[in-house]
């Protein structure tokens, strides 16, 4: 091994680990354990795991009620895709277990399906792909 590799080496190891070693934790504003930039639902700290995300579109279920992937949420989300899967009691592939435990139950509709309805969009997400299929 060459000198200079080896003086740069044992510099790296002596300088510029204990640097990084200050950069900290990522940003995680919702408080949820999410890196902002991994968090398909950045503004809702309930986020229940990294990967729900039934339709795959970088917006966590929790904060999804665009079931037609048009960037909007309004009432033919509602009538269209979540009352037929609130019917059989299981999500039919666009994400209307908002909650990810297993069932489209009313308060799929209550707790997670109103508040997106109210705001007119899915999310925050803080992927990049967000709005897009497949966004991984």
């Amino acid at each position: 091994m060459k000198v200079g590799v080896l003086a740069t080496m044992i510099f790296g190891a002596l300088i510029g680990f204990p640097i990084a070693s200050f950069a900290g934790l990522a940003p995680d504003g919702d408080g949820d354990g999410i890196p902002d930039v991994l968090d398909k639902c950045s503004a809702d700290s309930r986020n229940v795991t990294i990967s729900c995300d039934r339709d795959q579109d970088g917006y966590g279920n929790l904060c999804d009620g665009d079931y037609n992937n048009d960037k909007t949420v309004l009432a033919g989300d509602y009538s269209m895709f979540f009352i037929p899967d609130l019917a059989m009691g299981t999500d039919g592939g666009r994400g209307t277990d908002m909650n990810c435990d297993g069932s489209v139950l009313a308060g799929d509709y209550s707790m997670f399906f109103i508040p997106q309805l109210n705001m007119g969009s899915p999310g925050p997400s803080g992927m990049a792909c967000a709005g897009t299929v497949p966004c991984n």
